[in-house]
C-alpha cells in the first residue's frame, strides 16, 4: 500500500488517446503556448481539449469534470489569452468566484505563469485577512480578481469594489458554493456585472440541481460533460476497515505506523475532532497539522506549505480540503469519518490523490454508526467498496464491525427520520451497564394457585353522578376534607393572636373585649394631636369662596 506497493507514474508523461488534440491543435496563439511549456503541460486533458476551444470562440460554457483533471487551467488559458488590459485603476476584466480560500490561492498560482506571459495583472480576495492590502489592489487596478463570494460581497457593499467592467465572469466549484448557501451571493455578484459577458461554469458534477439554479446565469451554453456523478478516478484504489468505536483511534496509528505517515491526508467531520487527532499524532512523535474553518487562512496557508515542502507528513482536514486543492504526490488517503452531509465529499477526498495520472488508494475507517453513510457513498458509487486486504495484525478493538458482504448498492436505505431513531437507541444501548446489556431477558414468573392472595370484595357503588374531588378526599380520609380542616386551623391560630395580643388603648383583653367601640371615651380637645389644631375664623378651609 506504500509506494512500493504503488508505483507511481509521471504527472505529464501519460500519452494522450490517438484522437486527443495536441495544445497547438486547440487555438491558442503562441504566447498561451509558452505558458502551457512554462507549466510543464505536454498533453491536453479531455476537459482541457473539449473547454478551450468553446472558451476561445467566446460561448458560454457548462463544464464538468473528475477532480484532479485540470479545470483550472481549461478556463484560464483561453480566457487569459483573449482578454484585454485594464487602465490604471480600472478592472477587473475577468472574474472567478471560487467557494474556498484555498481555491482561491490555488487559481492564483496556476494563473501566475500565464500572466507571466500575457502580461495581466491578478488580484486575490478572501476572507480571514486584512481589508486594507485588498483594498489597495483593488483601487490600483487589476484584469483577472480571483474572490470568495463573502469577502466580494463586503468589499462591493463598502464601495471598494466594481464589477461594470467584467468581461469573462467564471464559476468555480459551482455545485459546491450551491452546498455552502452561496447561491443569494452569487446572484448579488451575477447582478454587479453586464448582461454582455461570457459566463463560464466549471464543476465536479452537473446534476439537476445544479442546473435548476445556475440556467438564469448562462446564456446558450454549450455543455462538457466528462464524468457524470459518482465517478471516481480510475487511478485510485479504494478499500473499507470496520471497527470498533473505542479502537477508532488507535487504529488509525497502526495503520501510519504500518503502510508509512509521509504524505498522508486524513480526513473527519468535526474542526474539534481534527484538533482532537493532531494530539493523539503528536504524542506518538508524527508531524501533522489541521486545516479546518476555525484556522486562519495565514495558518491554513502555512499548513499546506509545510506538507508541500515536506515538513509534516500528515493534515488532518475537513471537507474544506477536500474540493479542488492540488497537493502534488500524497500517497494515500484515510477517512477518519465516512461524510455525513453529502456523499459526494467522499469522491472529492479520496480525489487528492492519483491526481494526473499517478496512482493513489484510500481506506475508509467505518463504525455501526457511520455504516448507512457508506451505503449512500455506494449508491453513488453503483458498487461496493471492498475490504481492506491488510487488515490482519490490526487491533481493531473488541467488537469490531463487519460490513455485510452481500450488500446492494442499489437497495433503499432508511430516511433521516429512521437514522435519527436509530442513532437515540444505540445511544441508549451504549449507557447502559454491560451487564444489564449482558443479561439475557427473562419472561415473568407466574404464580402458583396457592401463592396467589384472594382480593376482598369491594362493595358495590351506588349508581349516580361521579363525585367530584373535594367528596372524593372525604371519603378517602373522613368527613373533614381540606378546605375545613384549613378553616379550623386559621381560625384556632387567629384566636390564640387576639388572646395573645395587646388592646390598642389599655387594657390587657383581645380588642373590644372590655368596651365596644361606642363605650370607648375620645380623646379630648387638649389631648389631640399638635398638627391637628382648630382652625380660626377666615382662614383658608379648602373651598374655593364665592
Amino acid at each position: 500500500m506504500t509506494d512500493k506497493h504503488h508505483p507511481k507514474r509521471a504527472a505529464t508523461a501519460s500519452a494522450p488517446d490517438t484522437a486527443q488534440p495536441a495544445f497547438d491543435e486547440l487555438g491558442l496563439s503562441d504566447t498561451a503556448l509558452s505558458a502551457v511549456r512554462d507549466m510543464g503541460y505536454e498533453y491536453p486533458t479531455p476537459v482541457q481539449a473539449q473547454a478551450i476551444p468553446l472558451v476561445l470562440s467566446g460561448r458560454d460554457v457548462m463544464a464538468a469534470a473528475q477532480t484532479g483533471t485540470g479545470k483550472t487551467a481549461a478556463f484560464l488559458l483561453p480566457s487569459l489569452d483573449r482578454l484585454d488590459h485594464a487602465q490604471h485603476g480600472a478592472g477587473p476584466l475577468m472574474l472567478v468566484v471560487t467557494p474556498t480560500r484555498e481555491l482561491a490561492q490555488q487559481i492564483q498560482e496556476v494563473a501566475e505563469p500565464i500572466c507571466k506571459r500575457t502580461h495581466h495583472t491578478a488580484a486575490v480576495i478572501v476572507g480571514g485577512v486584512g481589508y486594507e492590502p485588498q483594498r489597495k489592489a483593488l483601487h490600483q487596478g487589476c484584469d483577472l480578481l480571483v474572490a470568495t463570494p463573502g469577502r466580494l460581497i463586503d468589499l462591493i457593499n463598502q464601495g471598494d469594489c466594481h464589477l461594470g467592467q467584467v468581461e469573462v465572469l467564471v464559476l468555480d466549484e459551482a455545485d459546491r458554493m450551491l452546498d455552502m448557501g452561496f447561491l443569494p451571493d452569487m446572484r448579488k455578484i451575477v447582478a454587479q456585472t453586464p448582461e454582455q459577458r461570457q459566463t463560464l461554469l466549471f464543476s465536479a458534477t452537473l446534476d439537476d440541481s445544479v442546473l435548476d439554479h445556475t440556467r438564469s446565469l448562462v446564456h446558450d451554453p454549450a455543455r462538457v460533460e466528462i464524468a457524470r456523478k459518482g465517478t471516481t478516478a480510475e487511478t485510485v484504489e479504494q478499500y473499507v476497515l470496520g471497527v470498533s468505536r473505542e479502537a477508532k483511534i488507535s487504529v488509525l496509528l497502526q495503520l501510519l505506523k504500518r503502510e508509512g505517515a509521509p504524505r498522508t491526508i486524513i480526513f473527519t467531520n468535526g474542526k474539534h475532532r481534527a484538533d482532537h487527532i493532531c494530539r493523539k499524532l503528536r504524542k506518538e512523535h508524527i508531524t501533522c497539522a489541521p486545516i479546518h474553518g476555525d484556522r486562519s487562512q495565514n495558518q491554513r496557508s502555512r499548513a499546506l506549505k509545510a506538507f508541500a515542502e515536506g515538513e509534516v507528513d500528515v493534515l488532518v482536514a475537513t471537507d474544506v480540503l477536500a474540493r479542488g486543492i492540488d497537493v502534488q504526490d500524497v500517497g494515500y488517503v484515510i477517512n477518519y469519518d465516512v461524510p455525513r452531509d453529502d456523499p459526494e465529499n467522499y469522491i472529492h477526498r479520496i480525489g487528492r490523490t492519483g491526481r494526473a495520472g499517478e496512482e493513489g488508494w484510500a481506506v475508509t475507517l467505518v463504525t455501526d454508526e457511520d455504516y448507512l453513510e457508506l451505503r449512500d457513498v455506494e449508491k453513488i458509487l453503483g458498487r461496493t467498496i471492498p475490504p481492506y486486504p491488510r487488515a490482519e495484525g490490526l487491533d481493531l478493538g473488541e467488537h469490531p464491525f463487519t460490513p455485510d458482504p452481500d450488500r446492494n448498492p442499489s437497495e433503499k436505505l432508511p430516511s433521516k427520520k429512521a437514522r435519527k431513531k436509530m442513532g437515540k437507541g444505540r445511544q441508549a444501548k451504549a449507557e447502559k451497564p454491560q451487564e444489564q446489556q449482558d443479561q439475557p431477558k427473562r419472561s415473568p414468573k407466574k404464580k402458583h394457585a396457592s401463592e396467589v392472595v384472594s382480593q376482598p370484595e369491594t362493595e358495590a357503588q351506588p349508581e349516580g353522578p361521579k363525585p367530584n374531588r373535594a367528596a372524593r378526599r372525604a371519603q378517602r380520609f373522613g368527613a373533614e376534607t381540606r378546605s375545613s380542616r384549613h378553616k379550623k386551623r386559621s381560625g384556632e391560630k387567629g384566636q390564640s393572636e387576639r388572646e395573645s395580643r395587646p388592646t390598642r388603648r389599655g387594657g390587657q383583653g383581645p380588642k373590644g373585649s372590655e368596651k365596644s367601640r361606642g363605650q370607648r371615651k375620645r380623646p379630648s380637645q387638649s389631648q389631640a394631636a399638635p398638627h391637628r389644631t382648630a382652625r380660626r375664623p377666615g382662614e383658608f378651609s379648602g373651598r374655593r369662596g364665592r
